[in-house]
Parts: C-alpha cells; structure tokens; sequence
C-alpha cells in the first residue's frame, strides 16, 4: 500500500573550478575545493525528474527504465538506508522505491539525479542539509551544485559543503553554446584517480583554492565576465594536469575549436570551459548566441543552447 510518493526535478551542471581527485573512493571526498554553475537548454528544461514512494512492495531503484543493483557503490539506495529508521518511525514503513528520468540533460546526470533524491527526501522527513550533502555526495560528489543551482562552491574538508554565491537571475544575459563532439566520454574515476597520482597534482590543488578564492572576489561584485574568463583558465591548468596523468579529455577536434575560438574572442566576447566529458561549453552574451553558434557549426553538428538554472525544486507531494 502507497503510503507516501513525493516527485522532484533538479538541473545538471557545468564545473567553473574543476574538480580532480578524490581522496576517499566511498565517501566521494574531495582534496581541493571546486565550483560550478547549474544549466538548463534553453529551449526546453534539462532535469532529472525523481519520484519516491513509501510503502511499495519492494524498495527499488529505476533510472531511465532499468532497474539498479542496489548494491552498487553509487546506488541512489544508500541514501534511503541511511534514513531508513527516520522513514519507519513516520511512514511505519521502510520500502522505498525510486524512480528518475533524464529529460534533455547533455551531462552532469548524476549530479542532477542525486540532488532530485535528496529534494524528495527532505521533502519526505527533512534532513539537516549538511548532513544530506554528504550523503548526496556518495552518489555524485557535485550534488550540491545541482542541490543549489546557480554559481556555488564546493569547500574541500572532513565534511565538504557547498554555498550558492550567485543566483541564476544573475547571469539571465550570459548564454552557453555546447559543442559536442561524437566520441564517447571517459569515466570520471580515470580523472579521480590518475591525477594524485602526479607531482604537479599539489600545484594543481592550490591553484584551484586560489582560483575559488578570486571566484568570491568576482561573485562580490558582480563580475560575470571575469567568471567565465576565471573557468577558461581554469580548464587550462585541468586539462594541463590530465596530458601529465594520459587521461585524454580534449581530443585534437575539440582542441581545434578552443584555438578558434580564442581567434574570436578579440571580435565577440566569448570563453571556453571542458569539464570531463565531450563537449566544449562557450558562454557568451546572450545577445551574440546565434552568431557564436554559427561560427561553431562547422566544427560539430550537434550544438545546444544553455543558460544558468536554478536549484532542485519540490514538484509534488502528499499521504495516499
């Protein structure tokens, strides 16, 4: 008998300060501080659409039509079982089934699925919203980017949080062209673990706080330019650290597009960010979308319009 069903939608996201490396493989603990920014397409709403519902016959998960392995280590299931007694003691009931779909989403899924589940539990039996990022984060480790939305950083520590530091109305006149390319993506782990593993790693590491540090510096006044100019170099020195560790994320495709680009930019104003997957993201200002996308179409035919999203969002909930 259906006791419960809650239903949430969260954004996937975009990193500004990119994460590498992380020091506990469980937990998902990172060694250095990062920061990102939630998207959406602007034509149509980019989201994973979350249902949870108390008092099934069986707790279950289902993502995009297939049923997971609860026992997986990235199973959106822990994050039930570590709540399962506070679930019992309001629903007299544990089992839980999960449900999310990916609607539009060109990357950052996970980021996005976990941040919808974590909405449905607290609009289920309200959690302390340190403690849920922690436990978001075994699922994807940049949760609270998508938990959030807008421009937040991720502090690295014993219990790693995240902070909005702007609103998404903030950047309602920057537009993101997504360039993406037709070869398949590399796990995140390869990044996660390969990079430690280098000497430069500890230069990579603090020149990520100190990029995180100039980034509230520049959220302080207003700077969204200076933003998007901070992530350009910021995917630099990332990418940098990668060719050391021979994880290859910037093909000579996409390499091809950055150098143009760079070209452009003394005529249109414009910037490059590539996180781990592949695509090249170019924000732009909203009223120059349609010529970047243009002078973009030669190199890939599959191009997408993003802005800046906001947080997770209750959509529905109530007892049956």
């Amino acid at each position: 008998m259906v006791l419960w069903k809650v239903q949430s939608v969260a954004h996937p996201t975009i990193g500004i300060v990119l994460l590498g490396g992380l020091m506990d493989q469980y937990e998902r603990l990172p060694y250095h501080s990062s920061a990102g920014i939630a998207y959406t397409l602007t034509d149509s709403e980019s989201v994973a659409r979350t249902t949870l519902t108390v008092g099934t016959e069986k707790s279950s998960v289902n993502i995009n039509g297939v049923e997971i392995d609860q026992q997986d280590s990235r199973s959106p299931m822990k994050l039930i079982h570590k709540y399962s007694s506070s679930f019992l003691e309001k629903y007299r009931s544990d089992r839980v089934s999960i449900e999310s779909v990916n609607e539009n989403i060109l990357s950052g899924s996970s980021d996005a699925g976990a941040a919808a589940l974590g909405k449905c539990i607290d609009a289920s039996i309200g959690v302390d919203p340190v403690s849920l990022e922690l436990e978001m984060r075994k699922v994807s480790e940049s949760a609270g980017r998508s938990y959030h939305g807008g421009l937040t950083i991720t502090y690295a520590g014993p219990r790693p949080f995240t902070r909005k530091i702007l609103d998404e109305s903030e950047f309602e006149n920057i537009r993101i062209i997504s360039a993406v390319f037709p070869h398949k993506r590399k796990p995140s782990d390869d990044i996660h673990t390969n990079q430690p593993r280098h000497e430069y790693y500890r230069s990579r590491m603090q020149n990520a706080e100190r990029a995180v540090r100039e980034l509230e510096m520049l959220s302080s006044r207003s700077d969204i330019k200076g933003i998007f100019e901070l992530a350009m170099r910021d995917t630099e020195d990332y990418h940098y650290m990668n060719s050391l560790v021979d994880v290859q994320i910037v093909t000579p495709e996409m390499r091809t597009l950055m150098d143009r680009i760079n070209e452009w930019r003394s005529e249109i104003w414009m910037t490059y960010i590539v996180t781990g997957g592949n695509s090249v993201f170019i924000p732009t200002m909203r009223e120059n979308a349609s010529e970047v996308t243009g002078l973009i179409s030669g190199f890939t035919e599959e191009i997408h319009e993003l802005r800046v999203a906001g947080g997770a969002r209750l959509i529905s909930s109530g007892f049956s």
